[in-house]
């Protein structure tokens, strides 16, 4: 069994998953409306920034999380973004559950490591 070519067939398998179409036929009725791709890229973008700033262990604006907030409830009532959410979600939770299993022989591999070696703690 080559590894690289189960790869590749694991990314041909993604591609053709319900998650993955439904995200791009999401995308793709997103963009049709301008004002849409706007509201989005707006919502990412302030949402980043104060994921960004958490985990730098900084203090969030409050007025940038009402902001946020507010934007976040335009966002929920439209359902194409909504939608887009949605589909952006489940794409997402597929991609975390497969690198759950992908890094099963890493763990693995640290613990024996770790075994053979020591804890640097020590």
């Amino acid at each position: 069994m080559n590894v690289y070519d189960r790869a590749y067939e694991l990314a041909r398998a993604l591609k053709k998953s319900d998650e993955y179409r439904a995200l791009l036929e999401a995308r793709a009725r997103v963009e049709e409306d301008p004002k849409n791709k706007e509201m989005l890229l707006e919502f990412k973008k302030r949402q980043l920034k104060i994921q960004k700033e958490r985990l730098l262990g900084r203090e969030v604006d409050e007025a940038e999380l009402r902001r946020l907030e507010q934007l976040s409830e335009l966002v929920n009532l439209n359902p194409t973004l909504k939608e887009f959410l949605s589909a952006e979600f489940r794409f997402t939770r597929l991609m975390g559950d497969i690198q759950k299993i992908l890094s099963e022989p890493l763990s693995e591999w640290l613990q024996m490591t770790e075994e053979m070696f020591g804890s640097e703690k020590e």
